[in-house]
């Protein structure tokens, strides 16, 4: 029963910050239900150091199953928690071994064991073990509610949780020597369990830390590419622009010689062409006008509408790359949504700027990507965009909603503005 309630105490810990399955407090007690015949079995057909090391391996696998069950892992992740769920669960349960010698030993000695006010003691201390290790290791390992662990973190893991189950079992012999060796013997095993729990948790956050490197370096890639693009777009929206207006002096002048109803078709055609690709959007803020024309140009080849209304003057005080790259991350990944759209109704795009007590406030509404298109979502352009943002020590927020995906960016105005 005493393994029973640290295995479910455990995995609650660390399930709970993850990204829970639809009707997870069923799938938990579905678990449990499943768990709880098999241990009570183990405990009463098997005794010592057999049944430690039976219901060990019982107990991981169990994890592995609950994990995958209860919360959106991967089978790899799910092995990693439950790793931590059956070392988590064996460290309480010798902490409170440890802990009732020492007081016995100190003459604090507990109430007799197998009675009520013994089983609520030790219900107590177990709670409270799980309560911290939810505060403390649950909530700190995960990144964006999920473990992401790759092959090395796996091997070390696998490493650690071996030497920390050899020594378990050298406890469950230790406990069972006289009270003078057991007592020199199980501080040294107890305080060698707790550094390989505190190693595993370290070479966790080592791992994350790498992996953030990475993914700021290539986040500061994206960034510098995009403040490049700016230069680019600029002089392409120029020539854009001016050979829009030649086009249409030619077709003025062409219209000025009467020529016949085909060829006034065909100018017409030309005209209106002109007058698309001449799609210049004026904010009062060049680079804002240069970021939104070069994007609705992107949205006409796509067929998308885009609708914008934005006074580029209320971000005037943000650099001109900082800018372009806000813009150009933000509405990349909804027109990638918006291309995928099956229906011409839903392939539409609304952009708000304006200025409200002291705030620049940006609204991006635009479809979610459907399910099973085969893209990823804009993932580093919201890291990105975000990045930018807490420059200007703004917010972002992103939400999703009956089909469609909004942004919402508040930057503090400045003087400068």
């Amino acid at each position: 029963m005493t393994l029973f309630l640290l295995l479910g105490g455990a995995s609650l810990a660390l399930f709970l910050p993850l990204r829970r399955r639809p009707h997870f407090w069923q799938r938990v007690l579905l678990c449990l239900a499943v768990a709880l015949v098999p241990m009570l079995a183990l405990s009463w057909g098997l005794q010592g150091f057999r049944y430690f090391l039976v219901s060990s391996i019982a107990g991981l696998l169990w994890g592995v199953a609950a994990a995958r069950f209860c919360v959106e892992l991967s089978w790899t992740a799910s092995l990693y928690c439950s790793i931590w769920i059956l070392l988590t669960a064996d460290v309480i349960y010798e902490l409170w071994l440890f802990l009732s010698s020492l007081l016995g030993r100190a003459g604090w000695g507990l109430a007799a064991p197998d009675t009520a006010p013994f089983w609520a003691m030790q219900l107590v201390f177990f709670a409270a073990c799980c309560v911290l290790i939810y505060a403390t290791i649950g909530r700190g390992m995960p990144e964006d509610g999920a473990y992401r662990i790759g092959p090395r973190q796996m091997l070390s893991a696998v490493l650690l949780g071996g030497m920390f189950w050899f020594q378990f079992l050298s406890l469950q012999s230790i406990w069972g020597m006289p009270r003078d060796w057991s007592n020199q013997l199980a501080a040294p095993a107890v305080l060698t369990q707790l550094y390989c729990l505190t190693l595993l948790y370290l070479q966790t956050e080592l791992f994350k830390k790498s992996a953030m490197q990475k993914e700021m370096e290539a986040l500061n890639l994206l960034y510098d590419r995009q403040r490049q693009q700016y230069r680019v777009a600029r002089q392409n929206v120029q020539i854009i622009n001016r050979k829009c207006h030649e086009l249409k002096v030619q077709i003025a002048d062409l219209r000025r010689l009467n020529p016949d109803a085909s060829t006034r078709k065909s100018l017409d055609e030309a005209e209106q062409a002109a007058r698309l690709y001449d799609a210049d959007v004026h904010t009062g803020n060049e680079v804002l006008d240069v970021a939104l024309t070069e994007k609705s140009l992107l949205c006409e080849s796509h067929g998308i509408r885009l609708n914008c209304v934005a006074d580029g003057r209320c971000l005037a005080f943000m650099e001109p790359g900082d800018l372009y790259a806000l813009f150009a991350n933000a509405l990349d990944p909804v027109i990638e949504a918006a291309s995928h759209q099956s229906s011409p109704d839903h392939a539409m795009i609304d952009l708000l700027l304006y200025a409200r007590q002291g705030f620049a406030v940006l609204n991006l509404v635009g479809p979610e990507e459907p399910a099973g298109s085969g893209t990823r979502p804009g993932r580093y352009e919201f890291k990105v965009v975000r990045q930018i943002v807490q420059k200007y020590s703004g917010t972002v927020t992103a939400e999703t909603r009956e089909g469609f995906s909004s942004l919402k960016v508040l930057v503090p105005l400045r003087e400068e503005s």
